[in-house]
């Protein structure tokens, strides 16, 4: 599923091509993209210029004049692609925008399980997928606010920071390579964590997130690594493949329904002794 790196690169790539833009034509399918929708909510974007997109953990709102909006979320197939002026649609386009130069943009979509969502873009702020998230790690993270949540939970580390409510926008690629940089076992309870560990954590979380914006950075629509594109990450995706640090092979683990890729000697579990240093220092 694309997390916060590639909707960061698709609000940049949307914001490129549309603002400032007026719509010439608006059309939808009536698919569950939209569901609870009608068409002709999504059509009624004709006339209208974008003014701005926003980003919020892995959702996109994109305001237009007149106070109307778009909620996007790519889910796991999801993408916004443009058509130059003569070009044909691709497959399993679910919904487009044509402007009125010539050209559109499309949101294709082959599993349908993205969102586009019709609305004004004050009523839209208030949805509760929105509501519900936490910060946004891109600019900054609040130690002391992810280290109180994380003390505080006897969820692994992995799936208490794939909770959209600690961390808006982390997803299980991020989550696996922030704990890989930060050295922390997957598998620990979030209230074995120090406060110097925390500290740790935010800053592998805001590495993973800058190492892959450089990396899938483009002014075309990202291939993800599920479609074939490069692996560049450091252990995700990767089981059996050497630990680029320690030549260990790289484990996999499922946690929480989801797959977790690990060093077992870089991310190994402390030592008896450690931990009762640990205990210690929580007492």
């Amino acid at each position: 599923m694309p997390e916060l790196p590639e909707v960061e690169i698709a609000s940049r790539q949307l914001r490129h091509w549309l603002l400032g833009k007026r719509i010439a034509r608006a059309r939808a399918e009536r698919t569950r993209v939209i569901r609870g929708q009608g068409p002709q909510r999504f059509a009624a974007l004709a006339g209208h210029a974008l003014s701005d997109i926003e980003r919020f953990g892995k959702w996109m709102l994109l305001s237009f004049d007149g106070g109307e909006g778009l909620l996007s979320h790519l889910g796991m197939t999801g993408k916004w692609i443009r058509r130059r002026p003569g070009e044909d649609a691709s497959s399993h386009v679910r919904a487009t925008v044509q402007l009125d130069d010539g050209s559109a943009i499309d949101y294709r979509d082959p599993r349908l399980f993205g969102r586009l969502v019709r609305g004004k873009t004050a009523a839209l702020r208030q949805l509760s997928p929105l509501r519900a998230l936490g910060p946004d790690p891109l600019e900054e993270i609040d130690v002391d606010r992810l280290h109180d949540l994380l003390s505080r939970t006897q969820r692994s580390l992995k799936e208490a920071l794939m909770d959209q409510r600690v961390l808006a926008g982390l997803g299980n690629i991020l989550v696996s390579e922030a704990l890989h940089r930060a050295r922390l076992d997957p598998r620990r309870r979030g209230t074995s964590l120090l406060r110097e560990e925390t500290e740790r954590l935010a800053d592998a979380i805001r590495e993973a997130i800058r190492a892959s914006l450089a990396e899938e950075d483009s002014p075309e629509p990202i291939t993800y690594v599920e479609e074939g594109g490069e692996n560049f990450f450091l252990v995700y995706d990767r089981a059996g493949q050497p630990c680029y640090t320690c030549r260990t092979p790289i484990q996999r683990l499922v946690q929480g329904g989801r797959s977790t890729f690990f060093c077992p000697f870089c991310q190994r579990t402390e030592r008896k002794g450690a931990q009762r240093r640990r205990k210690r220092a929580l007492a």
